[in-house]
């Protein structure tokens, strides 16, 4: 009987070991699974992620291409920008982005990021825009009004923005007002300055408020179209001339009582100086406009003049590139022109007149020099002063 029961016993024991080492088995299986899975998720998380950044990177690198050329006036439309397969740094990841121009002239950038078998794309919509002189003087470093110099606005309407002079210094004495000069207006300086310490007042007087960006202003460079950078040169113009179509010219260099005269919507690229001798003329007929892109200095001289008969800014612009440095103009009479030379020196001399809007590196008015700012001009986006900006953006 003892010997029966110690079989049983042993049996059960058994049963209990094959059970247990089963649920083991089981339970071991499972948490292997379920161990797998994670892994495989994570793995696919990661991937996930490094094709999104990826296909952002694509994005970023198109737009910066995209830009340059635009900038430069290199863009090809029968070649836009476009990249296959490119690695990204420090990842598995890789992208492929493609440019296409809409009929409106909008851009559409097409990126995909993938890593293995994981995609993702971004689409962005490049948006070209016009410049907008929404103030009627900004520099990018000093300012000086000397004594009884004038800054004024017309076309004005009842509420609109107050008139704007500003500059992106921040530093101390950047705007120097002689006694008598008056703003009849705004004042603003540099992101992070302080106007008591950026303003230097001797006695002039503001209509407004004095205060500070919140960031700085971007001042765009001006960029010169292809045609005419990729044109022939015609020389140089020193005598009476009439000019109705655009072109590419080494200098303007008029003597004394000469006068070059435009007829037609005309675009000129100076690869050289602008010099009016005395008494010397730019004239533009109405109904005509002139765009002006000078790689040199500009200087108009003693009763020299750049004579708009529109009277319209908008038909004169002087538009200086990043190797203009110099603009002055003396006792000139009434300029109705925008002129936008960001990296230029740019002086008003006694009496001089400027009916529109200035943006220059520096500026100075001398003693009774005046600009009228042309409020019309705070919401014209200028179509000869393009930037490119990101419209909208989606993933998918």
């Amino acid at each position: 009987m003892c010997r029966y029961r110690n079989t049983r016993r042993n049996g059960s024991v058994l049963a209990i070991v094959l059970f247990i080492s089963g649920l083991a088995a089981v339970l071991g299986t499972g948490m292997f699974a379920v161990g797998c899975q994670a892994r495989v998720r994570a793995v696919r998380t990661a991937q996930k992620m490094a094709a999104g950044v990826a296909a952002d990177a694509g994005l970023t690198r198109a737009i910066h291409t995209l830009t340059l050329q635009y900038t430069s006036g290199s863009l090809d439309p029968d070649a836009l920008p476009a990249a296959t397969d490119t690695d990204l740094p420090n990842s598995e990841g890789t992208f492929t982005y493609a440019v296409t121009e809409g009929p409106s002239g909008d851009y559409t950038i097409t990126s995909i990021g993938s890593c293995h078998t994981i995609h993702r794309t971004v689409e962005g919509i490049i948006r070209s825009e016009g410049v907008v002189h929404d103030c009627a003087l900004f520099v990018q470093d000093d300012v000086v009004l000397k004594s009884f110099a004038t800054i004024d606005w017309y076309n004005n309407e009842t509420g609109d923005d107050p008139l704007k002079i500003g500059t992106n210094s921040a530093g101390t004495g950047k705007i120097l007002l002689y006694n008598g000069a008056f703003i009849n207006g705004d004042v603003i300086v540099g992101s992070g300055g302080d106007p008591d310490s950026v303003i230097s007042n001797g006695g002039a007087e503001y209509t407004g408020e004095a205060y500070v960006q919140s960031a700085n202003r971007a001042v765009p460079s001006v960029s010169v179209p292809a045609d005419l950078v990729s044109g022939v040169s015609k020389g140089e113009v020193t005598g009476n001339t009439t000019i109705s179509q655009s072109g590419k010219y080494d200098s303007i260099n008029l003597g004394n009582g000469k006068t070059l005269t435009i007829q037609g919507n005309v675009e000129l690229y100076i690869t050289g100086d602008v010099v009016l001798g005395n008494s010397a003329e730019i004239e533009i007929e109405e109904g005509a406009s002139l765009v002006l892109y000078v790689d040199g200095r500009v200087e108009g001289k003693n009763s020299s003049k750049f004579n708009n008969k529109t009277e319209n800014p908008r038909a004169l612009k002087l538009l200086g590139t990043d190797s203009c440095t110099s603009v002055i103009l003396k006792n000139a009479g009434d300029m109705y022109s925008i002129i936008y030379t960001p990296e230029a020196e740019l002086s008003l001399h006694n009496s001089a007149t400027v009916w529109g809007s200035i943006t220059s590196q520096t500026c100075e008015l001398d003693n009774s020099a005046t600009l009228y700012y042309d409020a019309s001009l705070m919401d014209y986006h200028d179509p000869a002063l393009v930037e490119l900006k990101l419209a909208s953006w989606r993933e998918y």
